[in-house]
């Protein structure tokens, strides 16, 4: 069993709203700039930061899932704080809406040689519609393999 001193606080919060305010929790995985980080009680001090993905968390054996965009990350070891531009939990994202920008993004990516395309900002479109897709995917997952255990 792990002790109490083997976990961490972690807050997501954006510029409009505290996402996630939760103690107790064993580890964390967020993107960075850099690909994705993991994150346990005890971590190195470190500022970095934050990519567009999937955050996930674990707190006695539940985990829960949040899409972030753009940001920073304080890591102190016993807590980690996410100041993120974007954030969303997986639970509220629309699934038909994610799949309709990725089309979207997908459509100006593939029309970017007829000019007249941002190329950086369809890629970004893309990217956080992807985040949002496989974040919703992780929860829906986590949620059916809960229902077979029961």
């Amino acid at each position: 069993m792990i002790d109490a001193k083997d976990k961490m606080r972690v807050v997501i919060l954006t510029p409009s709203k505290r996402l996630l305010d939760l103690s107790g929790v064993s580890e964390l995985y967020f993107p960075s700039e850099h690909g994705a980080l993991g994150v346990l009680p005890g971590h190195a001090p470190m500022v970095t930061a934050v990519g567009t993905g999937v955050v996930l968390y674990s707190q006695n054996d539940v985990s829960g899932f949040f899409k972030v965009a753009g940001g920073v990350a304080e890591i102190t070891g016993t807590s980690v704080n996410l100041l993120v531009d974007v954030g969303e939990e997986a639970a509220t994202i629309d699934l038909d809406r994610a799949k309709r920008s990725l089309e979207r993004a997908e459509g100006r990516l593939a029309a970017k040689e007829l000019g007249n395309v941002d190329v950086k900002r369809a890629e970004g479109s893309r990217a956080r519609a992807l985040a949002r897709i496989e974040a919703v995917n992780l929860h829906t997952n986590k949620h059916a393999n809960d229902k077979k255990s029961v």
